[in-house]
């Protein structure tokens, strides 16, 4: 199965999502993933995860336009 490519829209809301899981790593003082607990990594994945779902019904409910 070939990878999915990512519209405008997913792509910006990846990049937000990117920002706050960077802000929580920063946070926390961590920059290198390997070196996050169990608990700091299921964290760092629910900012990203959480941070993208927002992102995308921000975007597709306030229609705001993919550039």
């Amino acid at each position: 199965m070939a990878p999915k490519t990512l519209s405008a829209h997913e792509l910006m809301a990846l990049d937000d999502a990117g920002g706050k899981a960077g802000a929580y790593l920063e946070g926390i003082g961590k920059f290198d993933l390997t070196t996050l607990s169990a608990t700091e990594w299921m964290e760092f994945l629910r900012t990203v995860l959480n941070g993208y779902g927002e992102s995308m019904r921000e975007r597709l409910l306030n229609h705001k336009a993919p550039f």
